[in-house]
C-alpha cells in the first residue's frame, strides 16, 4: 500500500525521493549538480541533492557549496514534487527563494516531472 506524500516525515520523503531517482536513474544520467533546499514551515531542514555520475545522494545539513538553495515551505516542497506548483509561478510569487544557477533550480524541475513522484510514494 503507497503512502500519501501528507503521511511521510521530511527525512522519509527525502529518502523516498533518493529511491525512486535511483531506482530509475535515465532522466538524471549526465546531470552533475548539488542543489540544497532550505525547507521551513510544518518540517524544517536542509537537505543537499548530490547528483553524481547517474546517481542522487542526498544528506542532510550542509556539506559542500550547492551550485543552486532553493528555500520554501515543506507544503511547497510537497506541491512542486506532485507538479502542483509551478517553479516560475513560485518564484515570482515568492514561494519558492532561489540563490545561485537558477537555470539548475528549472532544470530540476523538469527532472522532477519525468519522475512522476505522486505515483510512486
Amino acid at each position: 500500500m503507497t503512502k500519501a506524500i501528507n503521511e511521510y516525515s521530511l527525512t522519509d520523503l527525502m529518502n523516498r525521493i533518493e529511491e525512486i531517482f535511483n531506482e530509475n536513474p535515465g532522466p538524471i544520467q549526465g546531470f552533475e549538480s548539488i542543489v540544497q533546499y532550505d525547507i521551513h514551515g510544518d518540517a524544517e531542514g536542509i537537505y543537499q541533492h548530490f547528483f553524481h555520475d547517474g546517481k542522487l545522494t542526498i544528506k542532510e545539513g550542509v556539506e559542500a557549496t550547492p551550485v543552486v538553495t532553493m528555500q520554501m515551505s515543506y507544503d511547497n516542497f510537497k506541491k512542486s514534487l506532485l507538479g502542483k506548483l509551478n517553479g516560475s509561478v513560485a518564484l515570482l510569487t515568492g514561494k519558492v527563494k532561489v540563490k545561485g544557477d537558477i537555470s539548475t533550480g528549472f532544470k530540476i524541475e523538469s527532472i522532477v516531472k519525468k519522475y512522476k513522484i505522486k505515483e510512486q510514494l
